[in-house]
C-alpha cells in the first residue's frame, strides 16, 4: 500500500506559523514508468491525464514525462486540480511526481472560480500539490473570482510543490476577492518547500480587499519554506489586505533565498499597518537571503491608513521575523516614507524610477552580482534560462576534440539557451562532424551524441602534448593545436597578470603561449583591470546623483548649534568610493530662517559637522548641507544640490546682543 501525503489544512494562527509539512513517500519505480511519455495535444487528453493522476498512475513516478504540444483553450471547463483527490481528514491520496513540459504552450481560459474555496479541494490550481517534480515551460491564462470562502493553497501553476523545480513558467491569472473571508496563499506557486522556482513570470493581478487574518500573497510564490526562488520577475499589480505580501513572494521563511527577481507591478496596501507589505517580500524569516533584485513599480498609499514612519512596509521587505536575514544589492523606486525595510535600512538602496531605466542603473546592479539584460525601453529583464548541455563523443578517448557551437569554441559541457544550433567538431584521426541539434527544456535533449568516424588513409600522426595548466581566479584557459598552445581568456573585467612557464615569466601574445610540451608547468594569474578616472568620475557622479541627504542638529553645552550630517548606507558608500579613488570632500553647510528658501552659505568643512556660534538669539534656524567631491587636481567632479538634502531644524538661543 503506498503512503499517502498529508495535506496541509489548518488555518495559520500567524503568517509566521505553518502548518504540518507533507511528507515524501518513495515507491518502487517500474520499468514502464522510467521509458514512458504521455503526449497531450487536446482538451480530451489533458483531461484524461488529470485522471490518470487522480487513479494513482503518477505517484512518485518521477522519471515519467508528459510533453504538452499544443496550446490548449479550456473555456468552458469548470477546473478540478490535477492530483485533487483528498480523503476527508485532508489527506491527499494520489499526485503528480514525473517531469512536465510544457514546451511553451499555454493553457488558456482556466477558470479556477467555481471550485475554488470547496472543501474537497484544500490545495489549488493547474495542478493540486506536485511531489518532486518538474514542471517547465508551461503558460497559464485565466481568472479566479472568489465565491467560497475556506482554507486554500492556491498557486496557479501547483498549490504546492515539494522536492520539486518549478522553471520558465508564466501566469496571467487575475484573483479577485472583495467580500468573502479567505485564508492560504495566492502565487503562481502557493507554497513552496525544498523547491525551486525559477525563470518564473506572473502577469496576473491580484486584489483582495477584505481584512484576512492568514494568508500570503505574492507574484511567484505565497509561502516560501527551504526554497530558491531566481530569475523570476512579477509585472501584476496586487491590492491587499493580507498579512504577508511581497511582489516576489509573500512570507519568505526557514533559509529560503530569492536571487534576481525584480517586481514593476503596482502596489497598493490596504489596512491600518499590521500588515507586511514588501516590493520583494512581505515577511522575512531566520537565514533567509535576498540578493540582486529590484522593485520598480508604483507604492500606492493612497489608501494605506497606517501612521508614519511605516513599521511594516518596505521598498524592499515588509516585515522581518528573525535578527538573521541577508540583503545583498537590492534596489527599490523612491517613494516618500516607504524605506527598504523599516527594521533594515540598508536592505536596499533607493533610486528614481527614471533612473532605473537607465544604462547606468543596469551596470550598478550588474557589477555587483546581478545578472539582468540590457533594456533600452525599461528596466533591467531577466536572463533567457540556460540549460547545462553534454556532449558525448563516440568512440570514447579520442585526442585533441574540439566542439564548436555556431562556430564558436565551447567547453564540455555548455550553457545553451533553448533553441537551434549547428554543433561541428573535430579530433586527431577522424573524420569532422557537423550536424543541427535542437535544445528545449526537455532534459532528453541535454545529452547530445557526436559520432566520429575514422580516416581511412593518409595524413600524419602529431603526438599530443599535457603540459600542466594551473589557471587561478578571474578567466579560463583551453590548450589547443594537440595541446601546444594555451588560449587565455580573462573574465570580464579582468587582465592576464603573468604567466609562469616551469617558474620563469614569458611572454603573452594574442593571449596564446605556444611550444609547450608535455611535463612543463604553467602558471597564470590574473587581475582586475582598474578603472579610467573617466568611470571613477562617472561612477561617483551618478552615486552622488541619486544620494539624498539628512541634516541633524543637537544643542550643544554652551547652547549654541551643533549641525551634522547624517552618515546613512548611501552616503558611507560614496566616501568609501571617494576614498578609494585618491579623491577629497568637502561640506557646504547653510543656514536660513524659512525652510523653503533663503539659505546663505555659511562654512566649508571637510568634516561634515558645523557649529553654529552666532545669530539672533531666540531665532529658528534652518541648516541644509551640500556634498562637493575634488578629484586629486582639485577639480570639482560632482556636487549635491540643496534639493538632495533634508533640512534640520533648532531655536538658537545663545544669540549676540
Amino acid at each position: 500500500m503506498k503512503t499517502k501525503k498529508k495535506m496541509m489544512c489548518l488555518l495559520l494562527a500567524v503568517c509566521m506559523v505553518l502548518t504540518l509539512m507533507p511528507t515524501t513517500a518513495l515507491a518502487e519505480e517500474t520499468e514502464s514508468a522510467r521509458s514512458s511519455k504521455t503526449v497531450i495535444t487536446t482538451v480530451h487528453e489533458l483531461q484524461q491525464f488529470a485522471k490518470a493522476v487522480d487513479n494513482g498512475e503518477y505517484d512518485d513516478k518521477t522519471d515519467a514525462v508528459v510533453s504538452l504540444d499544443a496550446d490548449l483553450d479550456l473555456t468552458g471547463v469548470a477546473w478540478t486540480p490535477i492530483g485533487s483527490v483528498f480523503a476527508a481528514d485532508g489527506t491527499l491520496l494520489h499526485y503528480f511526481s514525473g517531469k512536465f513540459y510544457g514546451n511553451g504552450h499555454t493553457i488558456s481560459n482556466l477558470d479556477f472560480s467555481e471550485n475554488y474555496g470547496k472543501t474537497e479541494y484544500p490545495s489549488f490550481g493547474f495542478f493540486s500539490e506536485v511531489y518532486g517534480a518538474e514542471i517547465s515551460g508551461l503558460t497559464i491564462q485565466g481568472k479566479l473570482d472568489v465565491s467560497n470562502s475556506g482554507y486554500v493553497y492556491f498557486g496557479t501553476v501547483a498549490g504546492v510543490a515539494a522536492d520539486s523545480k518549478i522553471s520558465d513558467c508564466a501566469s496571467n491569472v487575475s484573483f479577485t476577492d472583495t467580500d468573502k473571508y479567505i485564508n492560504g496563499t495566492v502565487a503562481l506557486c502557493g507554497y513552496a518547500i525544498n523547491s525551486t522556482i525559477e525563470y518564473c513570470q506572473n502577469k496576473g493581478n491580484f486584489s483582495i480587499t477584505k481584512d484576512v487574518s492568514s494568508f500570503q500573497m505574492g507574484g511567484i510564490v505565497g509561502l516560501a519554506q527551504n526554497s530558491t526562488v531566481q530569475y523570476c520577475a512579477n509585472t501584476g499589480d496586487m491590492t491587499s489586505w493580507t498579512p504577508c505580501t511581497g511582489g516576489i513572494v509573500g512570507q519568505l521563511y526557514q533559509a529560503s533565498k530569492i536571487i534576481n527577481c525584480y517586481s514593476t507591478g503596482k502596489m497598493v496596501p490596504l489596512g491600518i499597518g499590521n500588515t507586511d507589505f514588501g516590493g520583494i517580500a512581505g515577511i522575512v524569516g531566520a537565514g533567509t537571503e535576498i540578493r540582486h533584485c529590484y522593485f520598480a513599480g508604483e507604492m500606492d498609499l493612497s489608501q494605506y491608513t497606517a501612521t508614519t514612519p511605516y513599521k511594516r512596509l518596505g521598498g524592499i521587505a515588509g516585515g522581518v521575523s528573525s535578527d538573521t536575514p541577508v540583503f545583498e544589492n537590492n534596489y527599490f523606486v523612491q517613494t516618500e516614507n516607504v524605506p527598504a525595510c523599516f527594521k533594515y535600512q540598508d536592505a536596499g538602496t533607493e533610486k528614481t524610477l527614471d533612473f532605473m531605466k537607465t544604462e547606468d542603473f543596469f551596470n550598478e546592479i550588474t557589477a555587483a552580482g546581478g545578472n539582468y539584460r540590457f533594456n533600452s525601453n525599461g528596466t533591467p529583464l531577466l536572463p533567457a534560462p540556460k540549460y547545462t548541455v553534454s556532449f558525448v563523443v563516440t568512440p570514447a578517448e579520442l585526442a585533441n576534440v574540439v566542439i564548436k557551437v555556431n562556430g564558436q569554441e565551447v567547453a564540455n559541457p555548455v550553457d545553451l539557451e533553448a533553441g537551434t544550433y549547428t554543433v561541428t567538431a573535430s579530433a586527431d584521426g577522424y573524420n569532422s562532424v557537423s550536424k543541427e541539434i535542437t535544445i528545449t527544456a526537455d532534459t532528453a535533449t541535454h545529452t547530445q551524441t557526436i559520432p566520429f568516424t575514422k580516416k581511412s588513409s593518409g595524413g600524419s600522426y602529431v603526438p599530443v602534448q599535457k603540459p600542466e595548466i594551473i589557471t587561478g581566479e578571474g578567466g579560463k584557459t583551453e590548450l589547443t593545436d594537440h595541446g601546444s598552445t594555451l588560449v587565455i581568456t580573462p573574465d570580464a573585467g579582468m587582465q592576464i597578470e603573468n604567466v609562469l612557464v616551469n617558474g620563469k615569466e614569458v611572454k603573452v601574445s594574442d593571449h596564446k603561449v605556444k611550444g609547450l610540451k608535455t611535463g612543463d608547468k604553467v602558471e597564470v594569474t590574473f587581475s582586475k583591470i582598474p578603472p579610467t578616472k573617466a568611470q571613477i568620475d562617472k561612477a561617483i557622479k551618478t552615486t552622488a546623483g541619486n544620494l539624498k541627504l539628512t541634516v541633524r542638529t543637537s544643542k550643544t553645552p554652551k547652547k549654541n548649534i551643533k549641525a551634522v550630517v547624517k552618515q546613512d548606507a548611501a552616503l558611507k558608500s560614496l566616501l568609501q568610493e571617494v576614498k578609494e579613488a585618491g579623491y577629497t570632500v568637502k561640506y557646504k553647510f547653510y543656514r536660513s530662517e524659512s525652510k523653503k528658501s533663503g539659505y546663505a552659505a555659511r562654512l566649508t568643512k571637510t568634516t561634515g559637522v558645523y557649529l553654529n556660534t552666532e545669530g539672533q538669539a531666540n531665532a529658528k534656524y534652518y541648516y541644509k548641507a551640500k556634498l562637493q567631491i575634488l578629484d586629486r587636481e582639485g577639480k570639482t567632479i560632482a556636487e549635491t544640490s540643496l534639493k538632495q538634502c533634508r533640512f534640520g531644524v533648532r531655536i538658537w538661543t545663545k544669540g549676540e546682543k
